[in-house]
C-alpha cells in the first residue's frame, strides 16, 4: 500500500525548494527535473486541449519527480486523494500524455463511479469477457486452479498469472478484439481507465465498437458536467 501520510509529508516539508507552475487551471509541482527532452509546456496544452474543464477541476493539483512509492509498485503514476504523481523518468512527450490521461481516468472514476457503474452494465461486460477468457484458456491447456475470474476488482494472483504464465503478447493473439489492452483484464477499473484512454488518445469507433457501455457512459460524461445533468442521462 502507499503510504499517504509520508508523501503528504515529504511535499509539504519541501515545498519551498519545489519549482511550482500553473497550466491553465492545472497546479503542476516539479519535485524533480524531467528526465529527457519533453516540452511541459507542449504536454500540458495537450492535455488542456482534450480533457474537459469539468474533468481538469477533479484534480486539485499534479506533482512530477522521483517517487520511491510510484518505484515499489512498478507504476508510473498513480492518482490519490485529489492529486496525481507521476515519475519524472519520461521517455516523450506522449508517455507523459499518456500516464496524465490515465490517471485522469482515475479522478473521473472516483467522482462518477455511481453514475459509471450502478446499473451494471459496465460490469456484466467486463465479467463476460473474462469469462470467455477463461474458457479459451482452458481449451490451451492453461492450468487456472481457483484464479478468481468473476471477481471485477484487482486480485494479484490472476494479475500474476496472466503476465507471468500466459504472458500479455499471448493473450491478445488469443482473444483478440475482445480487450483494449492486457492490463484492463485485471480490474474493472483498469477496464475503465484503459477505455478512458482510448476515448481522449485513440480511436472512438474502435472503443465503440470493443467496449460499447464505456463508450456510452464516457460519452455521456464528456459532454454532461454535472450530477444533475448526468442524472438526467
Amino acid at each position: 500500500m502507499i503510504n499517504k501520510e509520508k508523501v503528504v509529508s515529504y511535499v509539504k516539508n519541501n515545498q519551498n525548494s519545489l519549482w511550482q507552475q500553473k497550466f491553465g487551471p492545472l497546479d503542476v509541482v516539479i519535485k524533480d527535473q524531467v528526465i529527457n527532452e519533453v516540452d511541459l509546456s507542449g504536454v500540458f496544452d495537450k492535455i488542456l486541449k482534450l480533457i474537459p474543464d469539468h474533468f481538469l477541476e477533479l484534480v486539485d493539483i499534479i506533482y512530477i519527480g522521483n517517487f520511491d512509492f510510484l518505484k515499489e509498485k512498478s507504476v508510473n503514476a498513480s492518482y490519490m486523494d485529489g492529486a496525481i504523481y507521476v515519475t519524472n523518468d519520461q521517455e516523450s512527450d506522449s508517455d507523459l500524455i499518456d500516464d496524465l490521461v490515465h490517471e485522469f481516468s482515475h479522478a473521473v472514476e472516483e467522482n462518477h463511479g455511481y453514475f459509471i457503474y450502478d446499473d451494471g452494465t459496465i460490469e456484466r461486460e467486463f465479467l463476460g469477457k473474462r469469462n470467455r477468457l477463461k474458457k479459451i484458456l482452458v481449451h490451451e491447456g492453461y492450468e487456472i486452479g481457483q484464479l478468481d475470474f468473476i471477481n471485477s476488482e484487482y486480485n494479484h494472483e490472476l494479475d500474476t498469472f496472466l503476465f507471468k504464465q500466459v504472458g500479455y503478447e499471448k493473450i491478445m493473439s488469443l482473444v483478440p478484439g475482445l480487450f483494449l489492452a492486457p492490463y484492463s483484464i485485471t480490474s474493472i477499473r483498469e477496464y475503465f481507465a484503459r477505455a478512458f484512454e482510448e476515448f481522449y488518445l485513440g480511436d472512438r469507433v474502435y472503443l465503440k465498437k470493443i467496449c460499447p457501455y464505456i463508450n456510452i457512459k464516457l460519452f455521456s460524461l464528456h459532454e454532461k458536467g454535472s450530477e444533475e445533468q448526468l442524472n438526467e442521462f
